[in-house]
Order: structure tokens, then sequence, then C-alpha cells
């Protein structure tokens, strides 16, 4: 019965990997995590107050959402350093999602918790179903375009608060027009405080990173408030913050937005969980240890869960926040559970300090978020390297832009998959010639000293031959043919690259096989793979060419071309 009972122990404590480092952290690193969890703590509670207001809730909400996620994540996450909590990207997805669904102002905190709440559940299934594979699905140039638009819309998002304007923009095309047009009634104060907050925290990141920017921008902004009565100057403030934490509950909704948010909780659970493993991923690689992708998913899930039920919203991983906590010298998981118990002090003794925080503090820290997101070293890296997938992030930022985060990320990923079908469908081909002076054989196009074998085609197709591929390759072989000087009557087909083959390949080469038998153009294989082979024997293509038309290198079947006859009784070097 104990045994049964450990064993039982055992499996649980699988499920919650953060319990051992949390263990290990309040015997060897309580100190070292103390103060990491201090440093962090100076970051998270004015980034929480601002990228709530981003997700368009009270800014008190985003404190609700760091309590539950921080500590979920301690709990259940393999990422030491990842810090969880309200991040911009995953807000304004939420505010994108609720928005349609809102029909009055009380609305919006419960649908934005059960947007929380279904991002988490989504997350769940991912980790019943070991669906951590997907955080390889989302490329590069996809990432780094949702990344950069998202970064525009985010800075364009806060621009009425940073201005102090109220405006209606259901009367305009654009919010940034909306904005334009309405700078003459920009508030002055408003505007220099929401100007100077974004000058402080890029020089303070520039020349003092390791200052906590955003609690220094706060501190002032709250203080120049007190002290010159601002907010009796037209200055926004926050206003009055509920003190403590909400009774965990779950949001009181109709059925019929219960399941219109379904779908879009989704979208943004296909951000925050490859977005929070990929920084997680790179703060393990440089800590010396690795992450479970699929606990992960767990993690991401439990976060999001342990946040809605507490009225925050949708949580991921902070890059930002994550490397401020490495940098820190945090060192197990204690340091997430410890900021969740110093932002619960925050909620509890000190929420009457952030009453007086200007609106315009926020969105400057939010805009300087949005800056820090324009990754114009990603493209320029796309650009280097492959124009296409440039190309690829170039159209993803206008997708976001014109489609929004949810409709850009759904656009994105639907022309990501049609860039891996057409490569699928259009495979790398090539003909190859002997290299001057060797026995090699090299593309053509590439190695200028490879030079093809008079009426001989020498093709290498460097993929899998299958249903999606095989028309493309017949057509490409003809093509090659029929336009070889001097005409080739001749084949070889180097395999080496072909690491398998399908029914609908073999018959569509039976085909091709048939057709340049008719025209006397005769074909060999070199380089055929074992599995290849094996289906060529099963599906009859050995028994149609010829046993000896197989040769395990080129050479050998040009060889076996010099010295045959060529059709109508001279062999090709005494052709004529």
């Amino acid at each position: 019965m104990t045994l049964q009972a450990s064993e039982q122990t055992a499996g649980f404590r699988r499920y919650i990997p953060g319990l051992a480092s949390i263990t290990q952290g309040v015997k060897t690193s309580a100190l070292a995590d103390s103060r990491a969890a201090l440093t962090v703590w100076a970051v998270v509670v004015p980034q929480s107050l601002a990228y709530a207001t981003l997700a368009g809730v009270p800014s008190v909400n985003g404190l609700y959402a760091a309590v539950g996620a921080l500590a979920a994540y301690a709990l259940f996450g393999t990422c030491r350093d990842l810090n969880m909590g309200a991040e911009s990207t995953v807000a304004i997805m939420a505010a994108a999602a609720v928005a349609p669904l809102v029909t009055g102002p009380e609305d919006v905190t419960e649908l934005t918790s059960l947007a929380a709440l279904l991002v988490g559940g989504w997350c769940v299934l991912g980790f019943v179903f070991r669906l951590g594979f997907i955080s390889d699905f989302l490329s590069r140039p996809i990432l780094a375009g949702y990344v950069f638009g998202s970064g525009i819309i985010i800075v364009i998002s806060q621009l009425e608060a940073l201005f102090g304007l109220d405006i209606d923009t259901s009367f305009y095309t654009t919010d940034i027009g909306a904005v334009v047009r309405n700078l003459g009634d920009a508030d002055g104060l408003t505007t220099l405080i929401g100007l100077t907050t974004v000058v402080l925290v890029l020089g303070l990141r520039r020349f003092l990173p390791k200052i906590p920017a955003p609690l220094v921008a706060v501190a002032l902004g709250i203080v120049a408030v007190v002290v010159l009565d601002l907010d009796q100057e037209g200055v926004a403030i926050v206003g009055d913050i509920e003190s403590g934490v909400p009774v965990p509950g779950v949001p009181n909704v109709t059925f019929d937005q219960f399941t219109q948010l379904l779908l879009p909780a989704l979208g943004i659970a296909l951000l925050a969980y490859p977005d929070s493993f990929l920084t997680g991923r790179s703060l393990a690689s440089t800590g010396g240890y690795t992450l479970d992708a699929d606990q992960e998913f767990l993690a991401v899930g439990a976060s999001n869960v342990a946040s809605g039920v507490l009225q925050g919203i949708p949580v991921n991983g902070s890059q930002s926040r994550s490397f401020v906590q490495r940098d820190a010298g945090g060192k197990t998981n204690l340091v997430g559970l410890i900021c969740a118990g110093l932002v619960l002090v925050t909620l509890f003794f000190l929420t009457g300090l952030f009453e007086k925080l200007p609106n315009a503090v926020l969105a400057g820290i939010v805009i300087v978020a949005g800056l820090g997101l324009f990754a114009l070293d990603d493209f320029k890296a796309l650009w280097r390297i492959r124009r296409s997938e440039f190309w690829l992030g170039a159209a993803t930022v206008a997708s976001v832009l014109v489609l929004g985060m949810l409709g850009g990320i759904a656009f994105a990923i639907g022309l990501s998959l049609l860039v891996t079908v057409y490569r699928v469908v259009r495979p790398h081909t090539a003909e190859l010639g002997l290299v001057e002076g060797t026995d090699t054989f090299r593309d053509i196009e590439r190695n200028p000293d490879a030079r093809p074998v008079p009426g001989l085609l020498i093709y290498r197709i460097d993929d899998e031959l299958f249903f999606a591929n095989a028309a493309y390759f017949v057509s490409d072989v003809k093509a090659r043919l029929i336009g070889a000087e001097p005409p080739a009557t001749a084949l070889v087909i180097d395999a080496e690259g072909v690491s398998d083959i399908d029914t609908t390949a073999v018959q569509q080469l039976e085909e091709l096989l048939e057709d340049l038998a008719a025209v006397d153009v005769t074909v060999t294989f070199a380089r055929v793979r074992g599995p290849v082979r094996d289906m060529f024997e099963r599906a009859g293509i050995i028994e149609l060419v010829g046993e000896d038309a197989i040769y395990l290198e080129i050479d050998d079947a040009v060889d076996h071309y010099l010295a045959s006859p060529a059709p109508g009784g001279d062999g090709p070097e005494g052709a004529g």
C-alpha cells in the first residue's frame, strides 16, 4: 500500500516538475532567487498594469494575471528563467478577439477572463495529445513578420492615450488616420508626459540597462501628478484600484459568447505557446539545460487557467522580463513563486500608490515595448539568406495590418503552408555534367567546369517521388530531353536523393519509360537506394528496364552509355 502511494506521488510530481526546482531553491539559492524576484517584480508591476489596458480591461487585472501565471508556471514549467504573465502581443490579440462579442462595459473583463481560460484549455489539450512538435511549424519569416506587424499595431493603439485624445475611431478608416486628423486637440501636458516616458525608458535601457526603466517611469509619473496636481490640469490617471484579489471563479458569460470565443482563443494559443516555448528554449540553451516541449503546453495552459479564474488576461512568456530574470541571477523556479508573492503584497498594500499614475506613462511603456518588436535585423537576414522568405515575412506584416492580429496570423500560416506545398510539388532538380579532369558529376548550372556528356542527359531529383511531384518530374525530364544540344538519346536518372517512391510515382515512371522507349531513348538508373529498389522490383520497373540498367555509380552508367551502340548501329563516340 505504501509502495502504491509512493508511485502515485512520483507520478503526480512528474506533472509538476517545478516542485523539485522550488525545493532546491529553498535549500540552496533562496537569497539569490529572492534578489532576482525583487528585480523582476520592479518590471512586472508596471508592465502588467500597462498591458492590461492594452487588452481593454482595468489595469489591476494585469496584476491578477501576474499572480496566477507566475505561481502556476513556477509549479508546472520546465524553464527556470521564463517569466509568465501579461505581454503586449497576446494582450492586443485578446482585445481583438473580445471586441466583437462585447455588449456592455461589464462584458470586457468577463470575456477577457474567459479568453484566458479557453487559451489555457487549448494548451492543456495540446499537452494531453502531445502536440509539442507544433512549435516547429511557425517559421522564422512568419514569426518575424507577425512580431513586426503586431509592434506597429501596438504603437498605433497607444497614440490616443499618448496625446490625451478621446476619439470615436468608427468614423475613420484607420486608427492612425483618426489620430492624425485630431492632433490639434491633443493635450499638451499629457503629450509631454507620454513622450518623456518613451525617451526616459529608451534612454535608461540604452545607458543604464540594469535599472528597471518602467518602474522609474511609473514612479516619476506618480510623483509629478502628486506634486503638481496634474490630474487637475486634465491629465488622465489610472484612478481607483481595488485592493486585494478577486475570489477565484469562472466568468459570467452566455453560451453563445463561449462558442464564439473558442476559435479566437485557439489563435491566441497558437501564438502564446510557440512564443513562450521559443523564448524558453533560447534561455535553456544558454543555461545548459533542456525543456520538455509537451510539459510546456501544460505549463502555459495552467498559467492561463490560473489567470482566467482570477479575472486576469491571456498570458505568455515575456521575452524582456525573462532575460531580466536570468540576468538578475535567478537559479530556480522559486523566483517565479516569490515574484507572485510580491505582486500579491502589491495588490493588498500598495495599490494606492498607483492610483495617481498617468495613463500617458502606461502608453509610453507600451509604445517602447512595441518599438522593441521592430526586429529589422531579422528582415535583413531574411533578405540576405533567402529573398522568398523575406517577402513571406513582409506579406505577414501586411496581413497583420490589414486583417488584424488573429486574421493576420491565420493568413500567414496559410501562406506558409502554400509555400511548403509549392516546394514539395516543385522539388529541386538538376542536369549533371562531368567536371573536367575528374570522374565527378556536378550540377551544370552551379559548376562552370561541369560539362554535359554529348547525347546523354544525366538527371537528378533531390526529393522523394510521390503523387504531389510525380507529374512535375515527368514533364521536367521530357523538357530537358527536348532541350538538350545535341539531342539526347539516353537518360541516366541519379536517384540518390530519392528516399521513397509511392504507387502514383511508379505509375508515372512506367509511362515515362514507355514514352521514351517509343522514341528510342534508353534509360538507366544510378545510386538507387535500397527501399526504392525494393519498390522498383515489386512494381516491375526493373523487369521493364532490365537488371543491367541499375548502377551503383553515375560513372558506371555513363561508361555503359559510351560503350553501347547508338540507335542505328553506331556507338556514341563514333556516331556518324
